[in-house]
Parts: C-alpha cells; structure tokens; sequence
C-alpha cells in the first residue's frame, strides 16, 4: 500500500497572500470557478454575507462523493453565515483512488489560498461518505486543520490517514438508517479510546448529506472546542451554547427519543465537566442509563447491530462468489434472504427497522459500486447479473 508523506500539503499555509477575489456575490453559490493552472478543474464557493476581502477568514474545505459542488455547499450554508465560514467543493474530487483526489485537493488549495486572506488556526475539512474519508485523511496527513466533520463515514483504514496525536476536533454525523452508521458507532469508542477531541452526532436520516441544522450542530460544536481554549474564557458565550444544547436535551425527551437525549447528555458532561458545576445533568445521566426503558432500547441496538453485521458479512461473501461466476448465480436463495429480512421491517421495533434499511441499503450500495466499475463493460455477464439484482432489489 502506497505511504503518503504527511509533507503533501505544506506549502498551502506558507504561502496566504495578503488579497482577497473580487467579483463574486455574497450569499450566493458560484458555481465552476475554474482552478488556476489545472486543466478542467473547477470548484463551487460560498461568501457568507459578512466576508469582507480585506480581512482574514475562516474556511470549509468541502468533499463531495460524486463530484457535486453545489450540492456539497448547500448543507453548509447556515453554518457558514453563523460564523462567517468561506464554503469551497470541488466539482472533481469524488470516489476514487487517493492519490488523485490528493492531487486535486493540492491545486484546489493552491488557488485558494492565492486568492483569500485565511485564517490559519480556522481551516475545516468536511465531506460526505468517501468525501469523509478524504477530509479526515488530508487533516490527518497535514495536521494544519482545526476541525473536521465527516459525514456519513468514517476512515480510509490507511494509518497515516487516521486520527493520532492531532490537533484538530472530529465531528462524526450519522442518521440512524445510514449503511455506516454501525461503522460511525465503532469510530466512536475508537476516538474515546485514544482520547481524541471528538463526538459523534446521531439523528433520524439515511445515506445522504446531513440536513443543514445537523451540520450547524456540527459546527456549534467545533465553535465551542475554540472558546474552551481562550484565557479567559468567555463564559457568557459558554453559556449561551450550553443552553441551546440543553435545549435539544429537553426536546429529546419530550418525544422520547432516548437514544438521542443519553447521546446529548453524554456529550453535554464531556463539553462542560470542569468548567462549571454540571451536578445536575450527571445524575440526569445517572437515571436515564439506569432507566428500564434506555436498557430496554440499548439492548435492542446492540442485538440489530449484531445481527447487522451477520446479515452483511454472509451477502457479501455471497455477492463475491456470484460476481466471481455470474453464470451460476442462484436466484432462488437471494429471493429468501430478501424475503427473511424484509419480514423483519414489519415489525414495531424501529431499531429492527432501521437495521433493515441499512442492510438493504448496503447491499445497493455494494452493486452500484460494481456496476460502475463495469461502466466499459455492459455486455458482460457480470454486468447483466448486476444490472438483473438490481432490479430484483427494486422490486422487492
């Protein structure tokens, strides 16, 4: 496996001019702005209301699995007006080797930082399924970033990719339905683990870009890991956060989303434990883990996830195999695996039910994949099997 130096961004944050562009709206997307000497290479870019070129600012460096640059942007825009964020997606970064994408990310940042005053303590990476797992690997590899949210997946598995002894904050956004939400659960324990700065924010969604107030959630909280470091610290504006993620708290329980309210009182403990006097959201906490309803629903995540990954493992070895010999694919068990799972979603348990999105999900997933990499190929078996599962999946 290829190594990369952790050098291969350096030059992008020795080399800040002291202008910015001129010429593109505020509070508009801009899309394919062409990168400066790279051939076809364009990008999108958002300037929040409040920029101005004559002072430094704050930036997203933003990933997109297929290439999209304005669908890329349009999560993030609250968040960027919020704090005065500079929005940029490449409109030719996507899934593919990294070694390429790493090449387009170096002309994207050498453009960009040749053209805006940027704030070198307040440079962020975020991107989206693969998009995430390059953002999290180009922080790692530079160590120049002071955050980063990965929405959607988790990491490369490449070492050098993979969060150390960094110094940025990682964010993981996961909905409940997402493929990768068992992979975002295990990242979790992970990062505790080594005691990285981190947190993990879980909401009602599948595989796609989070909603625009998850990734401000995201951000508030990347907002408030740079307050926690000021001397002294600004307390009035600790406090206004944490009232707003009390809030959230509050809002949880009235709907009896128990899973979603142990997370946020998990993660209110972890934020301000040590700061100021949290007594009360500790026993809070206490009680609601001691709660037979949490246990009862703890209980039911652990077994889906557990059956989760049974249900993945064994269709992965089985979509090998028949990928391998297309020809002596056996239809006639596919249709009872997918049958047994899709009796499970009729139950009333929605852990179950979210677990059977996730497996089907995946296995989608899984076929898209191939059938790309086959994109030369139609007339092959192994694309007639590809394209007939599909199909068979659609109408199941």
């Amino acid at each position: 496996m290829k190594r990369y130096s952790p050098c291969l961004f350096l030059i992008l944050v020795f080399n800040i001019p002291l202008f910015g562009q001129q010429g593109y709206e505020k509070g508009e997307i801009h899309d394919s702005i062409p990168v400066n000497g790279a051939q076809k290479e364009t990008f999108a870019l958002y300037l929040p209301q409040n920029f101005s070129s004559q002072e430094l600012s704050s930036i997203v460096f933003i990933f997109d699995p297929s290439a999209r640059g304005v669908a890329g942007i349009e999560p993030f825009i609250p968040a960027s007006e919020k704090y005065g964020h500079i929005l940029i997606c490449s409109n030719n970064s996507r899934n593919a080797p990294y070694e390429r994408n790493f090449a387009l990310a170096n002309n994207l940042f050498n453009h960009v930082f040749s053209h805006f005053n940027i704030k070198e303590d307040e440079m962020y990476a975020s991107g989206f399924s693969g998009g995430s797992r390059l953002a999290s690997a180009i922080a790692s590899l530079t160590n120049k970033f002071a955050g980063v949210v990965g929405c959607g997946a988790g990491f490369s598995g490449i070492k050098e990719h993979m969060p150390a002894a960094h110094d940025y904050a990682y964010v993981g956004l996961c909905g409940n339905r997402d493929m990768n939400y068992k992979e975002m659960v295990e990242n979790k324990g992970f990062l505790n683990l080594i005691n990285f700065n981190s947190t993990l924010i879980t909401f009602d969604e599948e595989h796609r870009w989070p909603p625009q107030e998850q990734i401000l959630r995201a951000f508030d909280w990347l907002n408030l890991q740079k307050l926690k470091k000021k001397k002294p610290i600004p307390t009035d504006k600790l406090r206004a956060q944490y009232v707003k993620d009390y809030e959230l708290v509050k809002q949880f329980r009235a709907g009896e989303r128990l899973l979603f309210e142990a997370e946020q009182l998990e993660r209110i403990i972890k934020d301000y434990k040590g700061i100021w006097d949290i007594d009360s959201i500790e026993t809070q906490y206490t009680a609601l883990l001691k709660s037979k309803l949490l246990k009862k629903k703890l209980a039911q995540l652990g077994k889906t996830l557990e059956q989760e990954r049974k249900w993945v493992m064994a269709w992965d070895k089985q979509l090998r195999e028949d990928f391998a010999q297309p020809q002596k694919v056996n239809w006639e068990w596919w249709k009872k695996e997918l049958g047994k799972l899709d009796k499970l979603k009729d139950k009333e348990n929605t852990e179950v039910q979210n677990m059977v999105y996730r497996v089907r999900f995946d296995l989608f997933v899984r076929l898209y994949s191939r059938k790309n990499e086959l994109i030369h190929a139609q007339s092959s078996a192994q694309s007639t099997f590809i394209n007939e599962f599909i199909e068979l999946l659609k109408s199941n």
